[in-house]
């Protein structure tokens, strides 16, 4: 199901909303988030804590900063998330100063990693957020049911499967434009009946080079299109059966390499089965399973040729996933609810390479690295005294395999680990107040990237991540929320550019946390502020850790009507001096320190109807030319002469941009 098909999906999604698109006048409440219900703000500037430790938010709901098309580009609008810019998309995200695999992303179900030893492709680089119903961050190693515990946090995109109340046809649509030439557009559309449904999501997205508030150009176009479909079955209200199938692909260009992505492929198949029981102690059951994979070349090929005899390599990676879930919903007593379950997980790396795209194309695939996992685990809640107790347990049974010519000739290739992980926490509330401790330790296993950068030979320890949270929730006319964290990490795996191998394990110490407040001093008008900070020590070597963003602060004054609204955001970040230079993640490592910055952005909507909203916005008003601190090299624009390279990659400079939205 290539693109070929993209125009006959569209013409069959638009015939089958012509009726419902003449007769609609209203939106029907099927449970969905729409733009009143599921937050006050029609455009997101700011998103505060208001559970503890999690984060639950409406991806369909325009956002400012205007989000890359990709996963990491929303998350990037939530207080504690840092983005890697490499371009215009496929950053790379952190959490807390925390990066790659200890942020464990889950896609409606799956693990689906990425494939390219330069990271070209992260897992969120796969997603379309605005596809999805709900986003869900859990932060800290507070969760073990979501596959292997990601020690920083879980992310969560979700979809809804659900049946229709009546017979018929219900959709939305949506066109973005910006600066830059983005264009975007979707269409999301479920038709059946009461017991039978397909959805179709079809979406897609484009943009040129950007340019910096000085207007130096940064490689960064991108081309990405994708399709979901899914066929359920519903035979009653608690029960669905559901086959989906998804595909995407794409090409970027980056300002941080010399490669580009000439493609970025995804394709995945679910089978996804789910009700409710009333067989005493089992109250529900889920049962998942799932194949991914990812296929990828990056290449120099479309560059001019300066050596004959020595011509770039290009390359293919290729990832395969395979996987699923069994989760068992208890209920021993009316104040006592456990989930337990089992998770399987098959992960197959394979290359080829070329000297040039006919002879990368022609190559077989070669087995690089394999992992499988099988979880177990219990996760539970209960009310004790005048809170609740949250709990988990969680065994990882892994094993690792080099294969062929990539573990090296009397080099290890094979690996098995036993891997314990869970938490704790209590949460007590009172009146509009709203306390909670938590602790929890997460046991990770070194990525297919560490294990290349330890010189691919599998000898790093496991990660070991032992975890404090605290903090406080206040709900009023003043919202307030303060969360703290402290970290010890044992055998942090610390990518080292200065050493050989560019890998090994160190004793690291991570501490800070996140503040949020929201102040509705008049009918129409709120404040909203939060502020994120980590601090992070190399207790090894004594030295800073590498790759931790600074301190953030977002100051956002919002109005709001029925039908119309529009505010103002102001991000304030301070100066990074904690540095180390060459030390960091798989994603990338200190470059230097950087310096602070403050960006001001507007924005407003306008809700004509039920149906129908138009957001706008100009992000970065002033054209500011500034660079995250844990930005990439700009070496690789070749847009610029080497000397007029930047030694970061700046973000975007005066972004215009409108988006239409329609629900049918």
């Amino acid at each position: 199901m290539k693109f070929a098909l993209l125009p006959s999906a569209v013409a069959v999604a638009g015939l089958l909303s012509w009726p419902t698109l003449a007769d609609h006048t209203d939106t029907q409440d099927d449970g969905q988030c729409d733009h009143q219900r599921c937050d006050e703000r029609m455009v997101i500037t700011a998103e505060p804590m208001q559970t503890p430790l999690t984060i639950v938010t409406d991806p369909k709901q325009p956002r400012q900063p205007l989000p890359a098309f990709d996963g990491s580009g929303f998350l990037r609008t939530i207080p504690g998330f840092a983005v890697t810019r490499k371009g215009g998309s496929g950053g790379d995200i952190s959490l807390r100063g925390l990066g790659g695999s200890r942020i464990n992303v889950v896609n409606d179900g799956q693990q689906v990693g990425g494939t390219c030893g330069g990271r070209m492709d992260p897992p969120t680089n796969y997603i379309s957020p605005e596809t999805y119903e709900q986003v869900t961050v859990i932060k800290g190693p507070q969760t073990v049911k979501y596959g292997p515990v990601g020690s920083a946090g879980t992310v969560l995109f979700e979809r809804t499967h659900y049946g229709l109340a009546e017979a018929g046809t219900e959709g939305r649509a949506s066109l973005t434009a910006g600066s830059f030439d983005r264009k975007d557009y979707l269409m999301e559309l479920t038709a059946g009946t009461t017991e039978h449904y397909w959805s179709l999501d079809i979406n897609g997205s484009q943009s040129d080079d950007f340019k910096d508030g000085d207007g130096t150009t940064m490689q960064s176009e991108y081309d990405r299109q994708s399709v979901h479909t899914a066929v359920g079955w519903t035979p009653d209200e608690d029960t669905v059966v559901e086959l989906g199938y998804g595909y995407s692909q794409g090409s970027a260009e980056y300002a941080d390499r010399a490669n580009k992505a000439r493609q970025i492929d995804n394709e995945n198949l679910t089978l996804l089965a789910r009700t409710t029981l009333d067989w005493g102690w089992i109250q529900g059951v889920e049962w998942l399973v799932y194949g991914n994979e990812n296929d990828h070349i990056m290449d120099q090929f479309d560059r001019p040729i300066t050596d004959p005899d020595n011509l770039p390599m290009g390359m293919n990676p290729k990832r395969t996933n395979y996987g699923g879930h069994l989760w068992l919903e208890l209920m021993p007593s009316v104040n006592w609810g456990a989930t337990i379950g089992l998770d399987l997980l098959d992960s197959t790396q394979e290359t080829r390479a070329g000297k040039s795209l006919d002879e990368l194309e022609s190559a077989a695939f070669e087995e690089v690295f394999n992992k499988q996992n099988l979880g177990l685990f219990i996760e539970s809640d209960v009310a004790w005294g005048q809170g609740t107790l949250f709990t988990g347990l969680r065994y990882d049974r892994w094993r690792t395999r080099l294969s062929g010519n990539w573990a090296g000739p009397g080099k290890d290739n094979d690996r098995d680990d036993n891997l314990f992980s869970g938490f704790a926490r209590y949460e007590y509330e009172r009146g509009s107040h709203q306390w909670y401790a938590g602790a929890g330790h997460a046991e990770r296993l070194p990525d297919y990237w560490e294990v290349m950068k330890a010189g691919t030979r599998l000898t790093l320890d496991p990660e070991t991540t032992n975890q404090l949270d605290i903090g406080w929730i206040h709900q009023g006319a003043v919202e307030l929320s303060l969360s703290l964290f402290y970290a010890d990490i044992q055998d942090y795996i610390l990518i080292d550019t200065q050493t050989m191998p560019n890998a090994r394990n160190i004793d690291a110490t991570l501490w800070g946390g996140e503040a949020g407040l929201t102040y509705r001093f008049a009918e129409r008008w709120s404040w909203v502020t939060t502020l994120a900070y980590s601090h992070g020590d190399n207790d090894t070597d004594d030295t800073p850790l590498g790759q931790v963003s600074p301190l953030e602060g977002k100051l956002a004054l919002n109005y709001d009507s029925d039908s119309w609204s529009f505010g103002a955001l102001w991000r304030l970040v301070a100066a990074q001096d904690r540095v180390t230079v060459g030390q960091g993640n798989i994603v990338g490592q200190d470059l230097g320190e950087t310096a602070g910055f403050g960006v001001l952005s507007l924005n407003g909507a306008w809700k004509p109807t039920a149906a129908v909203a138009v957001s706008m916005g100009i992000d970065n008003l002033f054209d500011k030319t500034y660079a995250e601190h844990v930005s990439k090299s700009g070496a690789g624009n070749d847009l610029l002469p080497p000397q007029e390279r930047t030694l970061q990659v700046n973000e975007p400079g005066r972004n215009l941009w409108v988006k239409l939205d329609y629900q049918f």
